[in-house]
């Protein structure tokens, strides 16, 4: 379904992604763990245009986009097929959290003011924020806020989430709720790449763990080979940090 072929991306004279691939199936989770500066997030963020990678593919479903060659418009046809949760929220302050869902819906996809509403009213039920609608972002509390930005991510049936340490910024006690909304978006076989330090939810969340360091993957298998036999040693004194469950 996802393809990800040979990306490369510099700045200035500091490679920082090395010739990364990835696939992906439909309804899989990947996530990507690794040390600060391993070119996680980069990689990420070329998945979707917020960085422009130097060469390289991403295949979605029919799709082919090739890096460092891409139209405008291919551009916008791919986004069309992503959501992207980041570490900050991304909120709009001026709007309320019912018009942060509804927002790229109306001005990216030609939802109607109806469909929209109706649509942003389904996804807060969903994250068990039916009441908090109007509320400002300044009102909510940061799980709140991220649960937001992933009901906006999830509002346009992407067929993949990217996440970006969506639990970085959060007080510890709130860590929880966001995890158990997605989760659900996993129980609702909606793929996701998720770049996390919550080593117990990806334990209990991947279907496969890749381990990144110094802009290349070092090691990728299933939560169980990751986490229990690593074959790296990189993999391993990263992972004797963690205890996982």
């Amino acid at each position: 379904m996802i393809e990800v072929k040979d990306v490369h991306k510099s700045f200035n004279d500091n490679e920082v992604i090395k010739g990364v691939s990835l696939s992906l199936n439909e309804g899989e989770v990947v996530t990507i763990l690794g040390p600060s500066g391993s070119g996680k997030t980069t990689f990420l963020r070329c998945l979707n245009f917020l960085e422009i990678a130097d060469s390289g593919s991403i295949t979605i479903n029919d799709q082919k986009v090739t890096f460092g060659e891409a139209s405008v418009d291919e551009v916008l046809q791919l986004r069309r097929k992503m959501g992207m949760v980041f570490q900050n929220y991304a909120l709009f302050l001026n709007k309320t959290a019912k018009q942060n869902i509804m927002e790229p819906m109306i001005l990216v996809h030609g939802y109607s003011q109806q469909q929209a509403e109706e649509r942003a009213e389904t996804l807060l039920q969903a994250i068990g924020l039916p009441e908090h609608g109007n509320y400002y972002p300044s009102q909510l509390s940061g799980g709140q806020k991220q649960r937001i930005g992933i009901a906006r991510a999830l509002a346009v049936h992407p067929t993949v989430l990217l996440f970006d340490e969506p639990t970085a910024a959060l007080d510890p006690e709130l860590v929880g709720e966001v995890l158990k909304v997605m989760k659900a978006v996993k129980a609702a076989g909606v793929a996701m790449i998720v770049v996390t330090h919550e080593m117990q939810f990806a334990y209990e969340v991947s279907d496969r763990v890749i381990f990144m360091a110094d802009g290349v993957i070092v090691e990728e298998g299933s939560p169980q080979q990751i986490f229990e036999h690593p074959k790296e040693s990189r993999t391993q004194a990263f992972l004797d940090r963690f205890t996982v469950h």
